[in-house]
C-alpha cells in the first residue's frame, strides 16, 4: 500500500504540499521543477524497535529565494507497528542534515511531514523529546491524521488530493465492512466526470481509490464488476481504462498460471524420455516402457530413430 500512496502523492504533489505544508507551498517557485531524491533517500535507514526503515519521498522543493528546500514525506500505514514515529522522524531529519545539508550552498533547510493513515498508540507522544543532565532535545514535525478529517469538506472540495485524502479516510473507517468502501467506490466513479480537472489526474485518481477500496469478497467482486461494465457502456472513458488495466493483469496473472502449468507437463514429458531412454539402452521391451513412462507409441518410435541416427 505505500506503494499507492507514492505514487499519488508524487503525481499531486503540489496539492499535497497545499494540505500537508500551506506555507511552503506558497513559497513554491513553480518556474522550477520539484524533484524527487530517490538515491539520497537511500540514505536516511533507520533502526527503531525493529527492523530497517526509511521514509517514503525525499523531494527538492524549489522556492522563491532561490534555493532550495528538501522535504521528507511519511506515510505512516502501520498503525501500532513500526515503532516510536516521532523518533524515526527525528532521525529522518537529522540523518539528512549530517549527510547533506552541510555540504550544499544551495540547500536552505531540512523539513518534514507526516501523513497517518492509521490510528497510532494512544501513549505516543507528538513530538521526540529528550533530557539528559540538563541537555534538552526537542524535534517537533507537522502531521495530518486522515481519522480528524471532514469528508464533508473533503469530497466538496476542489483539491483532487483532497479526494485522495478521502478515500484513505474511508479505507480506514470502512475496515472490514467492504460494502462502506464498495458504495464510496461507486460514487466516485459517479461524481469524477463532473470534476474540471484533467483526465490524467482523474485516471490517477480513481487508480488509486480503486486499489484502495477494492472488494475482495467474491459477491461484491461480482457487484462492482457489473457496475462497471453498465458504466463503461454509457462511455466513462476513466473507468474504461481502469477496466482494461485489471483485465491486462488479470491476463498477466492466467497467463504466468498456464505457464506453470506449461512448464510443469514439458518437465514431466522430459522426465519420461530421459527414463524412456535409459530403458531403451537396456533393451527393455516397447510394451514395457509404454506401459512405465506413459509417453505415446509414436513419441516412443520417434525416440528409436533419433538414437539410431
Amino acid at each position: 500500500m505505500d506503494e499507492n500512496w507514492k505514487e499519488i502523492i508524487k503525481q499531486f504533489f503540489r496539492q499535497a504540499l497545499e494540505k500537508f505544508i500551506p506555507e511552503l507551498a506558497e513559497d513554491l517557485d513553480e518556474s522550477r521543477e520539484v524533484t524527487f531524491l530517490d538515491k539520497e533517500l537511500q540514505d536516511l535507514v533507520v533502526y527503531v524497535d525493529g527492523p530497517e526503515q526509511i521514509p517514503d519521498i525525499l523531494a527538492r522543493v524549489p522556492t522563491k529565494t532561490g534555493h532550495d528546500v528538501w522535504l521528507i514525506l511519511h506515510v505512516e500505514i502501520q498503525g501500532p507497528g513500526g515503532g516510536d514515529l516521532p523518533e524515526r522522524m527525528f532521525f529522518y531529519n537529522s540523518s539528512l542534515r549530517v549527510l547533506h545539508l552541510k555540504k550544499r550552498g544551495d540547500v536552505s533547510d531540512v523539513v518534514s511531514f507526516a501523513l497517518l493513515t492509521a490510528k497510532r498508540p494512544g501513549d505516543e507522544a507528538e513530538r521526540y523529546l529528550r533530557e539528559s543532565y540538563r541537555n534538552r532535545l526537542v524535534y517537533e514535525y507537522p502531521s495530518l491524521r486522515l481519522w480528524e478529517l471532514d469528508s464533508s469538506e473533503l469530497q466538496s472540495s476542489d483539491n483532487p488530493f483532497d479526494w485522495v485524502l478521502q478515500a484513505g479516510k474511508c479505507a480506514l473507517e470502512g475496515g472490514r465492512n467492504e460494502r462502506v468502501k464498495l458504495d464510496y467506490l461507486k460514487s466516485v466513479i459517479d461524481k469524477l466526470d463532473a470534476k474540471g480537472w484533467n483526465h490524467d489526474e482523474k485516471l490517477a485518481l480513481l487508480r488509486f481509490t480503486d486499489a484502495l477500496l477494492h472488494p475482495k469478497d467474491p459477491q461484491l467482486r461480482k457487484e462492482y464488476d457489473s457496475f462497471r461494465e453498465q458504466r463503461s457502456k454509457e462511455g466513462k472513458p476513466m473507468l474504461i481504462s481502469v477496466v482494461e488495466e485489471r483485465a491486462i493483469e488479470r491476463g498477466k496473472e492466467i497467463g504466468k498460471e498456464i505457464g506453470k502449468e506449461i512448464g510443469e507437463k514439458i518437465g514431466e514429458k522430459e522426465k519420461a524420455f530421459a527414463v524412456a531412454s535409459r530403458m531403451l539402452a537396456g533393451n527393455e521391451p516397447k510394451e514395457k516402457i509404454l506401459d512405465y513412462t506413459g509417453i505415446a507409441p509414436e513419441e516412443l518410435d520417434d525416440l528409436i530413430a533419433s538414437r539410431k541416427n
